[in-house]
């Protein structure tokens, strides 16, 4: 799994972007109604899977806090 920033995100359209590091290019991803709801800036875990349209994140979550 690779580490995570969520640069933005449509909560309506439960879409949005993560992205690596501060200069990394930013990664689609969607998550469905069920999972947990995202926010820019949360901390995330994810996989990155390759699409016919590029790179995707997939099983976006959130990281937990200690």
């Amino acid at each position: 799994m690779t580490q995570g920033f969520v640069a933005s995100f449509d909560t309506r359209r439960r879409r949005g972007f993560v992205q690596l590091g501060r200069k990394a290019d930013l990664i689609p991803f969607s998550v469905h109604q069920s999972e947990a709801a995202l926010t820019t800036g949360d901390a995330v875990e994810f996989a990155v899977i390759g699409g016919k349209a590029g790179l995707m994140a997939q099983n976006v979550r959130p990281l937990r806090r200690r």
